[in-house]
């Protein structure tokens, strides 16, 4: 079953110039034809806005430049995602390239399973828009969901209910979900979780993840349908040179709200430590979640 709803293509921009082109490109190139782009540009100093002017009057699909003050990339994402008129969001960076059939795949399956969100695997590219297929950061990034123990068959559904039966030292840490541009998720559900943290600088993306997954199953498609552009430039790297560090972030959230959920040995732990004098009650409270 697929529809021909509107999807909004959002693409938040700040001195792009050296990538846009591409990624525009890539835009162009979808199969998926009933679509708009929101471009929400923080003041950028470069060519960025020609570029997306010129992408403008070059497509036949509506394309709305939306100028931003600056105040974080999270205040940015959120903007693009404000101003877009579709029923369906799909975050595009102004470094990172779709494959042409990739609207469209991720529609089907999220329309197919009755999902809010979808997101997909990807593929690794360098400044020169070459694959990267080895090296450390390769190593540890490349297949997020396999490094925590999930196996992607074709399709897979994370629910909360299953994560305790993946690697917790993992994805107390580490975004097993993906970057934003991985994504493809309803209006309907930016309603009810409401924008990313404009606060958090490195882990936005994981942290909106995992307020998502408090309510909604997330579905995991196997296929390669983006390029991820990995280089110096980008902002996870400024962040990680600067060492901002906000794991913290995450482990409060995984105890907070998706306490009974995770691994049940960390869980336990957690409570007796929390609740000293208490642990035998909460313990018995627990077992009866699992």
């Amino acid at each position: 079953m697929t529809n021909n709803q509107l999807i909004s293509v959002c693409i938040p921009t700040y001195n792009g110039e050296k990538y846009l082109q591409e990624t525009l490109d890539s835009v162009k190139l979808q199969t998926y034809k009933n679509i708009e782009v929101i471009i929400s540009d923080d003041q950028s100093k470069d060519r960025t806005l020609e570029i997306c002017e010129k992408f403008k009057s070059e497509v036949t699909f509506p394309v709305y430049i939306h100028c931003h003050s600056p105040s974080g990339i999270g205040s940015n994402w959120n903007n693009s995602i404000e101003k877009a008129n579709g029923k369906y969001i799909k975050i595009l960076f102004q470094d990172d390239v779709m494959e042409a059939n990739c609207i469209q795949e991720m529609i089907k399956y999220l329309i197919d399973y009755r999902l809010d969100i979808v997101v997909c695997k990807r593929k690794i590219i360098d400044a020169e828009s070459n694959e990267v297929v080895d090296g450390s950061w390769y190593n540890n990034f490349y297949d997020l969901q396999k490094i925590a123990g999930i196996d992607v068959e074709n399709f897979f559904i994370l629910s909360r209910k299953n994560l305790k039966n993946f690697n917790f030292n993992r994805y107390s840490v580490d975004n097993i979900i993906g970057e934003p541009c991985v994504s493809l998720f309803t209006k309907e559900l930016v309603n009810k979780i409401g924008p990313f943290n404009i606060h958090l600088k490195q882990i936005l993306d994981y942290e909106y993840w995992l307020r998502v997954l408090v309510k909604y199953d997330i579905g995991i498609i196997e296929k390669k349908l983006i390029k991820f552009r990995y280089h110096e430039e980008q902002t996870s790297n400024i962040n990680s040179n600067d060492n901002v560090d906000e794991r913290h972030i995450i482990t409060n959230l995984l105890y907070g709200k998706l306490l009974f959920y995770i691994n049940r040995d960390h869980a336990k732990y957690y409570l007796k430590q929390k609740y000293p004098l208490l642990k035998k009650l909460i313990a018995l409270r627990y077992k009866i979640f699992q």
